[in-house]
């Protein structure tokens, strides 16, 4: 059940739980109908279609296809079937009033009250006719009220579980609402407000103005960056794959495993920077050939762990090991680095996980089953102690009460505190409980071994707990029907001891078993279900604030770039070349306005940008930084133009950056059903430096769509290299 959160199996489930729990009521009923038919065919087999006919048409409450079957039947019509079908079978045919509890069951659901307690009534008057004994009428009344409750519960949990299984899309779309919204006011208070000042300043075309317009726009870009880097901060993914590119461009392979729960919080920059540093060293050194990348969490701690075959000498120096461990300690965290057993070189850091969410509300529906869970093992107390010797009865008691206790706790316990394997001291005591008092206690307490092998069931794995709840089923039923020594003392599984008794005893052990089972069962699915909503809502911010990075840093970073290229330019220019100085300005509005346009697009859908405008505006940005173009371009479709639009601009941004290029080429290409993009240069830089997040974000970002993307030196030139799909 702990795949709670994929295509339909929650509601699946919950439906087949339904229709177990109202099989399993009806079922003992349907034995006995069997039994008849040997002797009276016509009763017997009218016993059966009865049976059959409450439990099918009982599925209506959780099957919409029951429903539709019949559109023109209302809603009471399926309600008076059920109770004319039970009434048939309780009076011409004899069976036990104990079968009505399926349509008192829907009488509880459609809140049909009057007509429940009238079923109620009819009921008891209808057993004090047949059997003459309070005693038996009280017995039989409490069987109808558990079966009834029980149904009520697990068809209100099925109910439940449906739709907060069908909410949980609903609840993601609202929490990247809420996130985009929330982004979008840090955006426009900021970077927004920078942007105007740079296009005002622009728009005086006045040379005088052109040191306050640099120091505007640098200052932008600075809080650009820093923007991009702080909503990156809640996941390692960008920085992992920019990992997984440099490893792979040096010819190292790459065993990437990710362990860790996301968001990280302000951490992950911080582990973020120690994976950068860490891998960049192993590729400096050059003699690796597998290096692992493996977080995890451990004692509510995020653990990243760097291991690599090659030579552990100073790969990493110790001025970046003590910078790392410096910044790794300003966020509570550790550092160290050393000798595995194995002889590889580790580096390994921890830093403090993010809080766990706070524990999510029951809802109202899960709180009222409990409650009425609580409430049947009070009735099945009382049911209990009417056929405990009176002699007993202060052992009884407090035996009931315990047991009783131990399945509040069963139920109520949350799966995260480890609720499906509770301690072993716990089932044993149950089980104790059970049958220990068994042959002295009465036939009722046959309800105990069921309610054991329920817990069983629910807290083992699969086939343990159907193998120990079946063994407790025989145990109980070799022991009520006095077929273990000492058994059938206090009056048996039905007041006497034998073979057939034993065998209606261990089927109410395993009806017990089933609804029992099914209670704690759907109550857990429904927690899971909450805590997988969450957590999908969780990751949908997670996933939205690395969009807004990823738009951060692809566009704004190129534009604010540009402009600063732009704005140096016209400086130089000012006093030889005022035309042309004044020409850059106008470059620079454009750019400042596209940029303010772009902001926009950051808090909405994912930008289509038009590859054609975008190479022009590369090859312009370039030239104006005097590096010479080659452009090879060949036809580029719009689908992939877009994506590959902002590949071009990261790779033209590090151009700039980090090259000291001369010449520059910039060809795209149809290669069958993909499109590759080039971009290449002659300022491979000094030594190996580790791609940035934004060439990390591309990875993920082309990744997601079926692309790849390489990046790293290729006979004397820098290459990045992008290929995505054409449509």
């Amino acid at each position: 059940m702990e795949g709670v959160a994929s295509g339909d199996v929650a509601p699946r489930s919950s439906r087949a739980l339904v229709g177990g729990v109202a099989a399993a009521v009806a079922s003992v009923h349907l034995l006995k109908g069997l039994a008849r038919v040997p002797a009276e065919p016509g009763a017997g087999l009218a016993v059966v279609v009865a049976c059959l006919l409450l439990v099918a048409v009982q599925l209506r409450h959780v099957e919409p296809g029951l429903r539709r079957a019949v559109p023109a039947a209302p809603p009471v019509a399926w309600t008076l079937t059920e109770l004319a079908v039970g009434w048939l079978a309780v009076v011409p045919l004899g069976v036990s009033i104990g079968l009505l509890c399926l349509p008192a069951a829907s009488l509880l659901l459609e809140r049909r009250r009057t007509s429940l307690f009238l079923l109620g009534g009819a009921a008891a008057l209808t057993e004090a006719a047949r059997s003459g004994s309070a005693r038996t009428v009280v017995d039989l009344m409490l069987i109808l009220v558990i079966g009834a409750a029980m149904l009520y519960a697990v068809t209100t949990l099925a109910l439940l579980a449906t739709r907060v299984h069908a909410a949980r899309l609903t609840l993601a779309a609202s929490a990247v609402t809420a996130e985009r919204l929330r982004i979008a006011a840090g955006l426009q208070a900021g970077l927004a407000e920078g942007l105007r000042e740079v296009r005002g300043l622009a728009l005086r075309k006045d040379p005088a103005v052109l040191d306050a317009l640099i120091a505007t726009a640098r200052r932008t870009l600075a809080a650009t960056r820093a923007t991009a880097a702080e909503l990156r901060s809640l996941s390692l993914a960008p920085e992992a794959a920019s990992a997984r590119a440099l490893l792979a461009s040096a010819g190292i392979a790459a065993d990437l495993r990710i362990g860790h729960s996301e968001p990280l919080g302000p951490a992950g920059t911080v582990l973020a920077t120690v994976l950068r540093e860490a891998v960049t060293a192993v590729v400096r050194v050059g003699d690796a050939r597998r290096c692992e990348i493996v977080t995890g969490e451990r004692a509510g701690r995020v653990v990243l762990r760097v291991v690599s075959d090659g030579v552990p000498t100073a790969a990493l120096g110790a001025e970046v090991l003590d910078g790392l461990a410096d910044r790794v300690r300003s966020v509570g965290g550790s550092l160290t680095a050393g000798l595995e057993p194995d002889g590889r070189f580790a580096v390994e850091a921890e830093v403090a996980a993010t809080p766990a969410p706070a524990a999510l509300a029951d809802p109202p529906e899960l709180r009222t089953v409990l409650g009425l869970y609580v409430l049947v093992l009070g009735t099945f107390c009382v049911k209990a102690v009417l056929f405990v010797p009176v002699p007993l009865l202060g052992l009884g008691v407090p035996c009931l009460l315990l047991l009783c206790g131990l399945q509040v706790r069963f139920a109520t316990r949350d799966a995260t505190r480890d609720a499906a394997r509770p301690a072993r001291l716990l089932l044993l005591g149950s089980a104790a409980l059970a049958f220990l008092p068994l042959p002295w206690f009465g036939r009722n307490w046959i309800g105990a071994v069921g309610i054991l092998a329920g817990a069983l069931l629910f807290a083992l794995p699969p086939r343990a707990g159907l193998a120990l709840a079946g063994a407790a089923a025989v145990a109980g039923g070799l022991i009520t029907g006095g077929l273990i020594p000492g058994g059938t003392v206090g009056g048996g599984a039905a007041g006497g001891g034998g073979a057939v008794p034993g065998l209606f005893a261990a089927v109410d052990v395993l009806i017990s078993c089933v609804v029992v089972h099914g209670v704690l069962r759907l109550v857990r699915l429904v927690r899971q279900l909450q805590r997988a909503g969450a957590g999908l809502a969780r990751a949908a911010v997670v996933t939205e604030r690395l969009r807004a990075a990823r738009d951060l840093h692809d566009l704004l970073g190129h534009g604010l770039t540009a402009i600063l290229l732009k704005a140096e330019l016209a400086r130089r220019l000012s006093a030889s070349d005022a035309g042309r100085s004044r020409a850059e300005l106008r470059d620079i509005v454009r750019l400042a306005e596209r940029g303010e346009s772009e902001l926009r697009t950051v808090v909405d859908a994912a930008p289509r940008l038009s590859f054609a405008a975008e190479l022009a505006s590369a090859a312009a940005v370039l030239e104006a930084a005097a590096i010479t173009v080659e452009l090879d371009d060949g036809p580029v479709p719009e689908a992939a133009g877009a994506v590959l639009s902002v590949v071009l601009r990261e790779a033209v941004t590090n151009l700039l950056r980090h090259s000291s290029a001369r010449h520059a080429r910039i060809a795209t290409s149809l290669d069958g059903d993909s499109v590759r993009l080039e971009v290449e240069n002659d300022g491979v830089p000094d030594g190996v430096s580790a791609p940035g997040s934004g060439i990390g974000g591309l990875t993920v970002r082309l990744a997601a769509i079926g692309g790849t993307l390489s990046v790293g030196p290729d006979d004397g030139w820098y290459v990045l290299r992008a290929e995505v799909p054409r449509d």
